[in-house]
């Protein structure tokens, strides 16, 4: 294949430089709004240097810095929601992956409906549910119902990660005597351990992303951060600068999962590549 000469290289990475200001622009414009001071928000033209003001930050997360129990609610649905889901679609995914059964492709499908339905036709069922039995408002409200979301999503990635786990290894181990439990928690999940990871890492971001359900099944003691940045929309007018705020902090948890597990996504996203 014919290497590209020099100008078909400057279009190239002229190409790749406006698709990455077309994507990261907004998100660094953002950025810099949350470091406004709010005066400075509607200058035009804008200013790119500017000395940046925490008053934003000050105001959601210190004083009066209701933001700021809202961030460690989002911590404890999120966190709450993956640890469910995980011993559920570890083994509905193994049941998929091993046995033969009638109907298979069915649940897989049946699976892949509840992420494509829209989340509103489960909120008011839901709702419901949660009044009935006294749990409306609390946290085990939005994680129970966060699982029709998480346990699908989570089911459909570790079943490819575990089909790509040689059952030879499981039947090496039944020959030296272990049972399939043991050989579940002995062979199948070190194995899959890079794609459990990125499972629950994904898991995370789905569930600490989620507005609506929160919304609907939460009271003002345990609202998340993605809902409390929809009260900034006041018919006062939009606090810009707070909006911002929030929403910087709000990427910071997820950003930080990923940079410190970064090497299992592309260990788990490789998984079974290559087979010797």
């Amino acid at each position: 294949m014919r290497a590209p000469t020099t100008s078909q290289k400057i279009i190239i990475y002229t190409l790749m430089a406006l698709v990455m200001i077309f994507f990261v622009g907004p998100i660094f414009w953002f950025i810099l709004l949350a470091f406004r001071h709010p005066s400075d928000a509607y200058n035009l033209p804008p200013e790119l240097i500017f000395q940046p003001d925490l008053g934003n930050f000050m105001t959601t997360f210190v004083d009066p810095g209701n933001n700021a129990i809202q961030l460690v609610n989002s911590l404890v649905v999120s966190s709450g929601a993956t640890l469910l889901s995980l011993p559920f679609a570890l083994s509905a995914a193994y049941a998929l992956s091993r046995f033969a059964m009638r109907g298979k492709d069915f649940i897989m499908n049946w699976y892949i409906s509840l992420l494509i339905a829209p989340p509103i036709v489960f909120v008011i069922p839901y709702f419901i549910l949660m009044s009935w039995i006294g749990w409306a408002g609390s946290y085990q409200a939005m994680i129970f119902t966060l699982q029709t979301l998480a346990i699908p999503f989570s089911v459909w990635l570790l079943k490819s990660f575990m089909d790509e786990v040689p059952i030879d290894l499981e039947e090496a181990a039944w020959v030296d005597g272990a049972n399939r439990f043991s050989a579940f928690f002995r062979i199948i999940i070190p194995l899959a351990l890079p794609g459990i990871i990125v499972t629950s890492m994904f898991t995370f971001v789905f569930s600490w992303n989620n507005v609506l359900f929160p919304l609907v099944l939460s009271k003002q003691s345990t609202t998340t951060l993605p809902v409390g940045t929809i009260s900034f929309f006041a018919s006062t007018g939009v606090y810009w600068g707070h909006i911002a705020a929030t929403a910087v902090v709000a990427m910071l948890p997820p950003m930080i999962i990923f940079l410190l597990l970064g090497r299992y996504v592309v260990r788990g996203l490789t998984f079974g590549a290559v087979k010797g």
